[in-house]
């Protein structure tokens, strides 16, 4: 599928995008005539706002839309635009496959090749898709069964906010959707393209633009296909988490959202881009293919191909993140948490023990960690509390998941919890058999709470009941606020009554996930999955307040 460069994608795609138009209704047409024929299989579908939606159906009864529009093509003129939602009725949509990915270099399928290389394992068993700036796409998992309203899930994709798509294997909902939730996955400009801050644009962060239309997308149909729109779970990873986050920040999702889930993130709690910054970039963007006379307008005529090689040369080094905007981010998450004003979320939030190993260069020291970000009086207790035993790499890897992953996601936990939340923060620690050159790395956990072990990981009876174990929770607080509501019926314990043991639920086998407070206590998801007093609770105080003393300095 990767055959093509990602320029001869772009060369093909305002073609592929008319062409996609054009066949989609003769599909739905063909597909209807197949479905009259008594030999043929019944085809799920699902009528929303006056369109009706074509989709497949798996042997366990799950049924799957793909490849939904939530805005028309933000292309041409539209490019950096508030994005269009679609309006009125489509007619018919098939909604049988994927569409194109977002516009990107390809750096998300190049960050599983790389993980995969690290581990023994072919590249080549992992594909990725299509390309293209048509790309504004949902996803449904769901079943048959619209006898009650069920909890749905909108999943956000990571990859940096320049990679990544959002139906990644680890991302299908059919096995969640087994357990009664009704999962979205979304797509989202990237890179230059959702993430480009200029002073002539007419709205800031497209990308989190795109994402809010979708939310109201889910909000308004969503319950055609036996969800809630009363408890709708906006989830992420890395990237993707950060958005989740934002979006639960935004005016226009104020009061739409049941509660997020945020996996490995947390950096944009200690640092914001600030709009001379990016608009700075934007200009210098302008001035590359256009020269000094050359004006924004102009650059929507750029192809987006040459745009791409000049996001690697103008960006290089730069994270797209979001800057504060009155639609989108009023006030920069940073500002929120240091100012005690961040709303009370119902919230799951947590990080993994390796999050930085697989990232740290060869020939790295530890030194590289510590000057310039901590007094050099503190470097030895730092040593210390990192573990004394631990190789020089491994506590390279703690420290560098502290500060850009954990830290900030436990002061996360807590400024939600001070607000009135409801917060249940995890560590993931599971590692997978020969694995361990990377350990439970960034983006470990999520074939496990999705329940969707690509065939080439290896998978043991261990893996498939932490699995089973993760599900549950998750389930749980999609369905109730709590992930220890199971099935079972049974409530959460208390703090005094856990004693920030190892507590299991008798009727359910699973530890109880203990809300967040001043115990600290977080869900520790290894071999086995205990509740426990965070493991980097101590180090994060210790390293927290050795860089409040270095920025007094």
């Amino acid at each position: 599928m990767h055959s093509r460069s990602p320029n001869a994608q772009l060369r093909q795609q305002g073609v592929a995008s008319l062409c996609r138009r054009l066949l989609r209704p003769l599909i739905i047409l063909w597909v209807a005539v197949l479905v009259s024929c008594d030999s043929a299989p019944q085809r799920p579908s699902v009528e929303a706002s006056g369109t009706r939606y074509l989709g497949i159906e798996k042997d366990s009864g799950v049924q799957a839309f793909l490849g939904i529009p939530f805005a028309e093509p933000p292309v041409n003129e539209l490019r950096w635009e508030r994005p269009v939602p679609i309006q009125g009725s489509l007619g018919g949509v098939d909604a049988t496959q994927f569409m194109p990915a977002c516009m990107q270099t390809g750096s998300g399928l190049a960050w599983y090749h790389g993980m995969m290389s690290r581990v023994g394992v072919d590249p080549s068993l992992m594909e990725g898709p299509e390309y293209s700036e048509d790309c504004l796409y949902l996803n449904v998992w769901t079943t048959g069964d619209h006898s009650e309203p069920r909890p749905v899930l909108v999943f956000i994709h990571g990859g940096s906010n320049t990679g990544g798509w959002s139906y990644e294997p680890n991302y299908h909902g059919h096995a969640l959707a087994e357990r009664g939730v009704v999962v979205v996955t979304v797509a989202y400009r990237l890179g230059i393209f959702g993430w480009l801050s200029h002073p002539d644009m007419a709205i800031r962060n497209p990308g989190l633009h795109d994402l809010i239309v979708a939310l109201d997308w889910v909000n308004a149909n969503i319950g055609a296909f036996g969800g809630d729109p009363d408890r709708i779970v906006v989830s992420g990873e890395s990237a993707g988490a950060d958005n989740a986050l934002h979006l639960a920040l935004a005016p226009a999702m104020a009061g739409k959202l049941a509660g997020v889930i945020h996996q490995s993130a947390g950096w944009s709690v200690t640092s914001t881009l600030k709009p001379k910054d990016g608009f700075a970039l934007g200009e210098a963007l302008v001035a590359h293919h256009l020269g000094a006379d050359g004006t924004f307008d102009d650059l929507k005529r750029i192809p987006a191909a040459e745009l791409l090689d000049s996001q690697l040369d103008v960006f290089s080094g730069h994270y797209f993140s979001p800057i504060p905007d009155p639609e989108t981010l009023p006030v920069s998450l940073e500002a929120t948490v240091a100012g005690d004003s961040l709303p009370g979320l119902n919230l799951i939030i947590g990080s993994n023990r390796n999050e930085s190993l697989m990232y740290i260069p060869e020939g790295a020291e530890l030194s590289d960690y510590l000057e310039g970000y901590f007094p050099p009086e503190t470097w030895n207790d730092i040593k210390v509390m990192l573990g004394p035993e631990l190789s020089e790499l491994a506590q390279m890897d703690r420290l560098r998941s502290a500060v850009q992953y954990t830290c900030p996601s436990l002061s996360l936990a807590q400024a939600a919890e001070e607000a009135g939340g409801f917060v249940y923060v995890y560590r993931f620690d599971r590692v997978r058999e020969g694995f361990e050159v990377i350990g439970a790395y960034h983006g470990a956990e999520l074939p496990y709470v999705f329940d969707t072990h690509d065939p080439w990981m290896p998978t043991n009876a261990v893996d498939l009941q932490v699995t089973d174990a993760l599900v549950d929770y998750w389930v749980a607080f999609l369905a109730d606020g709590s992930p220890n509501e199971f099935q079972s019926g049974r409530k959460e314990t208390s703090d005094s009554e856990m004693g920030g043991s190892e507590i299991n639920s008798a009727e359910t086998g699973r530890a109880m996930w203990s809300a967040w407070s001043q115990q600290q206590q977080a869900l520790v998801i290894a071999d086995e999955i205990s509740t426990q007093t965070h493991p980097d609770a101590a180090l994060c105080e210790f390293l927290n307040a050795a860089q409040v003393a270095s920025a007094r300095h």
